[in-house]
């Protein structure tokens, strides 16, 4: 019992955290523990997050990249503005060039695609693997469009059938793979955060 508090104990210290912070979400805490370790964010970076409602992901960027970058939020969701991002309420399979230039967005590269969505847990397996499957195919096809020479992409995903398809495509697109389980995960959650670096074009 006392194990099981301390976790809950930990969890909420993060959630204190990032409040403290002014991050809507505890995720926001992840990003940064993953791009302190692997240098992800940089000054002038232009950051394309999908499905980023609340939109934690989305202000680490933006204070980050600085006036000097970009970022560019992505939720089927109506997203609080946030300084700094240009938020996009549309379904991420109408992800488009065109979409881009109606929000006044002139690029159509960015240097990181990041992606903290999963589908809504059922609790039946195949189903919800079934589910992750198909975000992954969206998210291959949004970084392979939009993602420029030698950019990245880090993605959530569960173990288990999703996490090799998407292993096998990053290990074959990208120059380095790495797997992240930040401290402000769940310790019982199966979520973990594969980072592919140096997208490979021909």
């Amino acid at each position: 019992m006392a194990k099981s508090s301390n976790t809950y104990s930990k969890q909420d210290s993060f959630a204190l955290q990032a409040k403290k912070l002014g991050y809507r979400s505890r995720a926001a805490l992840k990003l940064k523990e993953i791009s302190d370790k692997d240098r992800l964010l940089k000054r002038g970076s232009r950051v394309l997050d999908l499905g980023c409602s609340p939109g934690g992901w989305s202000q680490l960027c933006s204070e980050i990249v600085g006036k000097e970058g970009l970022v560019v939020g992505i939720d089927l969701k109506k997203v609080e503005p946030i300084k700094g991002v240009t938020l996009i309420q549309e379904d991420i399979v109408n992800f488009s060039k065109d979409l881009l230039l109606e929000y006044g967005i002139k690029t159509n590269k960015f240097d990181l695609v990041l992606s903290d969505m999963a589908p809504n847990i059922s609790g039946i397996k195949e189903r919800d693997e079934a589910q992750m499957m198909e975000l992954i195919e969206i998210i291959k096809s949004v970084s392979g469009e939009f993602l420029s020479n030698k950019g990245s992409l880090l993605v959530k995903v569960f173990h288990g059938e999703p996490h090799e398809k998407l292993m096998n495509y990053v290990k074959s697109n990208f120059q380095q793979v790495r797997i992240r389980k930040p401290s402000a995960s769940r310790p019982n959650s199966s979520e973990l955060y594969v980072l592919a670096i140096g997208k490979n074009y021909e």
